[in-house]
């Protein structure tokens, strides 16, 4: 893991042993996780994060670039996949980065295992191109990449 998605996984840990505690959103069988993470040709990491309480998309910044957007704004982003709204997030210890909620339950995951194959399934379907030759460029939904309607 880089030092970037260490910093992510140990900030959500810190959440998770904190505030999260007890709370019924919580499911006890996970614990934080990064799962897929790679760096693109500009040097953005992109993975999945698995969170007792979530499980979202994660892109961390190669610069600072980002940094003079507003947190809580969105952004379209090009995947192999296709396009998918980002909301930018800023926290004092791990900067800028984007998100994109792709669970926001995770309670009914029995366990570990089947977080990571679900996380790595979609990691997997994003790297891969659309199917339709017409497809390049448009925006996926969420449905579309869960049912692998956007995979080849």
């Amino acid at each position: 893991m880089t030092a970037g998605v260490t910093a992510l996984v140990d900030h959500f840990r810190a959440i998770a042993a904190g505030k999260m505690q007890g709370l019924p959103i919580v499911n006890p069988a996970l614990d934080v996780e990064a799962v897929g993470f790679a760096r693109d040709a500009e040097g953005h990491e992109t993975g999945v994060l698995i969170a007792p309480w979530f499980m979202n998309l994660v892109i961390l910044p190669a610069t600072d670039a980002w940094d003079a957007l507003p947190a809580g704004a969105t952004v379209d982003w090009s995947l192999p996949s296709g396009r998918y709204e980002m909301t930018v997030c800023r926290d004092d210890r791990l900067g800028t980065y984007l998100t994109a909620v792709l669970f926001r339950s995770v309670t009914d995951f029995p366990d570990r295992a089947t977080a990571r194959a679900v996380a790595r399934e979609i990691v997997a379907v994003l790297g891969r191109p659309p199917a339709q030759p017409d497809g390049a460029g448009r925006r996926l939904s969420r449905r579309a990449l869960f049912s692998g309607l956007g995979a080849s």
